[in-house]
């Protein structure tokens, strides 16, 4: 016996087939987000794209990263995985080194893009003997007006660099005179940057590119700069970017704070950090043991690459020395899966994310670059803090150590 189904019911979904066909069609007819890279003068044939959603920008674990081969002629067309705006970095291989642990790439030769489902942004490499790469960026005034200004920016990053391997140099050489004089010049060229970017934001307040410069904004004049946005620039695209700026622009402040008191021979402040076991450990239980802190992550290549050194320095006073490293931006997994891949036989611990500010190391050691060394005698006292990964730091690692080695009466 056959049902046979009500002639009404039949017409309903009769009616229903070119709609359903015309949303197949649209569908089908809507552009896809795409990069297009024409990079034929570059000499190179492999890109690395990396894309972060901006609602997970803090997060490293949220990053997708595909390496592509360019096509006989230079070009790439990249279709964007995107659901909502991402950041988008394009890195040549061929402005790149191999370093342990990874590539590094020239901060100038890094594109940064700000894409949104739909967006469809094409860009060309035009170099000459003469200067660096230009990126022409066609399809987004966005992003044209934010390379434009990065342009600018990096004149101030150049001279920042330059003056601070003039720094390390007399670090090492232990010339104080040279020192001072050269924090002078730091300080007048993050004063110039500072002006610039102030500058910049007023003159563009009313159009796309501000909430961007924001981003680069000194932590004390983002949320003067806030108050001044547009309505539907706070509810635009950038608005999980500011909402991140604007809390690290609080922590930076804490930080600031604290720096004040990280002085040589001001005591170390106590934390309190999950170890790989769950159980909580605090630098106060390390009292009378000389301790150096190593503030690392994964997703650092500078610090990767200071590994063999560091376990080096670990060995050399494993009677004496007690090295901590306290992992950063990394979610649980990534870390205990760093531990175990670059063998770091000592203290292991975690910043989380959710912690309360005041109460996060990285905030109370005003920990800005990865890697920190932090040098705490056995008083608890600050002996050293070192920025960045130098060899030098073992020079000075070696003399503090024999200052801390205890007398005969002591033994």
């Amino acid at each position: 016996m056959h049902t046979h189904r009500p002639a009404s019911t039949f017409m309903k979904n009769r009616n229903l087939i070119p709609a359903i066909l015309l949303m197949l069609s649209a569908a089908a007819c809507s552009p896809r987000p795409e990069i297009r890279l024409d990079f034929r003068s570059l000499g190179n044939d492999t890109i690395q794209i990396e894309c972060m959603p901006f609602s997970r920008a803090d997060d490293p674990a949220a990053q997708m990263s595909d390496t592509l081969l360019l096509g006989p002629d230079g070009r790439l067309d990249y279709t964007l995985p995107l659901r909502e705006p991402c950041i988008v970095i394009v890195k040549p291989f061929a402005s790149s080194q191999v370093i342990p642990g990874g590539r590094l790439w020239r901060g100038k030769m890094m594109l940064h893009l700000y894409a949104a489902p739909g967006d469809r942004i094409s860009v060309n490499a035009e170099t000459a003997e003469d200067r660096d790469t230009e990126f022409v960026i066609r399809g987004s005034s966005l992003n044209r007006k934010i390379w434009e200004f990065n342009q600018q920016m990096a004149v101030f990053a150049d001279r920042t660099e330059e003056t601070a391997k003039q720094m390390n140099r007399a670090y090492a050489e232990g010339d104080d005179v040279a020192l001072d004089s050269l924090r002078s010049a730091l300080d007048g060229i993050r004063n110039s940057s500072i002006e610039f970017i102030s500058g910049s934001f007023r003159q563009s307040v009313d159009n796309e590119e501000a909430p961007y410069i924001i981003l680069l904004a000194p932590a004390d004049s983002v949320e003067s700069y806030m108050a001044l946005l547009p309505e539907r620039a706070l509810d635009g695209m950038f608005r999980p970017l500011l909402e991140l700026t604007r809390k690290k622009a609080a922590e930076a402040l804490l930080k600031k704070m604290a720096q004040a008191g990280l002085t040589t021979g001001a005591a170390a402040p106590d934390f309190s950090l999950p170890d790989i076991d769950g159980n909580k450990a605090t630098l106060s239980a390390l009292k009378g043991k000389t301790v150096l802190l190593d503030f690392w992550g994964t997703w650092c290549h500078a610090c990767i690459s200071g590994i063999p050194k560091l376990k080096q320095a670990a060995a050399k006073y494993a009677d004496r020395l007690v090295v901590v490293s306290i992992d950063c931006k990394d979610d649980k997994e990534a870390w205990l899966a760093g531990v175990e891949k670059y063998g770091l036989d000592w203290i292991n611990l975690r910043e989380e994310g959710s912690m309360p500010s005041s109460e996060k190391p990285t905030v109370l050691y005003n920990v800005t670059v990865f890697p920190t060394k932090v040098v705490i005698g056995a008083d608890g006292r600050i002996r050293e803090i070192a920025v960045g990964e130098y060899p030098e730091f073992y020079d000075r690692l070696d003399r503090i150590m024999e200052d801390e080695q205890p007398s005969a009466a002591e033994n």
